[in-house]
């Protein structure tokens, strides 16, 4: 029997996406999938996002395109974190300079502990680029998580006005739940919806509130969970749902 085409493999089975971005990057000299500028400052700090470097080549990449810091916002499944933490000393980044924040991309129940973890991995990026640091962010495939940790930085920045446009241009734009239409529904796009999302309009409203007040990123700003009533409003778009 011939072997089908690569496409219509991937087309007749959606879920070999789920660990791969379908998304072309924009950074120059990186080949990551899904790797763009999130935003930049006038002393050359860069913050990248992208889907997780998967060999020795991305991450000599990425040491060579500038990046001084990885952040790794992702839960550690199959050593794959320890992997690359290795990897990216060998390549001569030092321990300071690498941040490991083990964040759920489902069942976010626990507001509290979510919300620390995002605020520690706010901060990271703060401080690289209050250094003058260039840092890149990522999760496994670079959609999800990514996204919702792109987005909420760009809130928090002032980059974006509110949550939904944050949602519609930085999240959904680049694959986000059903921004990336082969995502398996059921598997993927509906836990997300179910907690990610709620997960993000609360921590948009921690940060919007903490903006308006003048105060820094901090775990205290955990201690009262936001309700939220919209979050079945904040869907991304696809041919599929």
């Amino acid at each position: 029997m011939k072997a089908l085409p690569f496409l219509l493999v991937l087309f007749l089975c959606p879920s070999a996406w789920s660990l791969q971005s379908a998304f072309l990057g924009s950074v120059e000299g990186l080949s990551i999938p899904n790797s763009h500028e999130v935003s930049s400052d006038a002393n050359g700090a860069r913050v990248v996002r992208g889907m997780e470097p998967r060999n020795k080549a991305q991450i000599q990449e990425l040491l060579d395109s500038g990046i001084e810091e990885v952040l790794i916002f992702k839960t550690d499944t199959k050593g794959e974190v320890a992997k690359e933490i290795a990897q990216l000393q060998n390549a001569g980044l030092s321990a300071s300079a690498i941040t490991h924040v083990p964040f759920p991309w489902k069942d976010l129940h626990d507001y509290k502990a979510a919300c620390r973890m995002t605020i520690e991995a706010l901060k990271t990026i703060e401080k690289s680029v209050k250094a003058g640091r260039s840092i890149y962010f990522h999760c496994t495939v670079g959609e999800d998580r990514t996204g919702y940790l792109a987005g909420l930085w760009g809130l928090w920045t002032g980059e974006f006005e509110s949550a939904a446009q944050a949602f519609k241009s930085e999240m959904c734009a680049r694959g986000y739940e059903a921004g990336n239409p082969r995502k398996p529904y059921k598997e993927v796009v509906a836990k997300i919806r179910e907690t990610l999302t709620p997960t993000y309009l609360k921590m948009a409203r921690v940060l919007e509130d903490a903006r308006a007040r003048g105060q820094n990123l901090h775990g205290s700003l955990c201690n009262q969970e936001p309700v939220i009533e919209n979050a079945a409003a904040f869907r991304c778009v696809s041919k599929r749902n």
